[in-house]
């Protein structure tokens, strides 16, 4: 059985002032090799990203994006077990 540790990045967005600027913000983050999911609040002017993926490329998609990242709020390491590729086990 293999097992792959996720984690969960929450990332501080400034600039985002409609669900436009949200969509774009998933839009670029969802493309980043090793992300499986997304969520971003424009109120909150944050984003959770749960994947594989390095902060940092995180940090570019979103500022290449057109945005600037404040902080990264943290991130929370989530174990899975997989078998055989498949998440119901």
């Amino acid at each position: 059985m293999d097992t792959m540790v996720s984690n969960m990045i929450e990332l501080s967005i400034k600039g985002m002032t409609c669900s436009g600027c949200t969509n774009a913000v998933g839009r670029a983050l969802r493309k980043v090799p090793g992300v499986t999911d997304v969520s971003v609040d424009l109120e909150a002017g944050r984003a959770w990203i749960v994947g594989t993926a390095a902060k940092n490329d995180l940090v570019a998609a979103v500022e290449n994006s057109g945005f600037d990242v404040m902080e990264s709020a943290g991130t929370v390491a989530m174990p899975s077990s997989r078998k055989g590729g498949c998440c119901c086990g």
